[in-house]
């Protein structure tokens, strides 16, 4: 392989890697403050395709449930203004879960963790409609 190839080869994984920020409109924490807050969404993991709906109620709780195997889980959510993040605590654990969150022009949320697209908010509604 020749170093221009390797060069270019470079860059354009670079490209690849920074699209979703060139791409999409990066929510800051008082946007997801207000988009998340007492909504429940319908979202999508990217790695399996698999589907969820999700609480987010007004004072920081979350609940979800998983379509396929009707596994629900429970935490705290919050709108981390330092980086511009929104973050998760499930309940058990210790570490929360933090992702990035760009708006795409159809409506829908692509969620990010260390550069890598892990679920999608499809759909949102207004308060707790699922009774979660």
């Amino acid at each position: 392989m020749s170093k221009l190839h390797l060069v270019a080869g470079l860059t354009l994984s670079t490209l690849v890697y920074t699209a979703p920020s060139l791409g999409h409109g990066k929510l800051e924490a008082n946007e997801l403050e207000e988009m998340f807050a007492n909504t429940t969404q319908m979202c999508r993991k990217e790695k399996d395709q698999s589907t969820c709906t999700t609480y987010f109620s007004a004072d920081g709780v979350i609940k979800r449930r998983l379509h396929d195997t009707d596994v629900r889980r429970e935490g705290a959510w919050v709108a981390q203004a330092e980086n511009d993040q929104l973050c998760i605590t499930w309940a058990g654990k210790t570490k929360a879960l933090c992702f990035d969150v760009y708006r795409n022009k159809d409506g829908t949320l692509e969620m990010y963790k260390g550069g890598r697209h892990l679920s999608t908010v499809i759909q949102f509604t207004a308060g707790n409609v699922e009774g979660l």
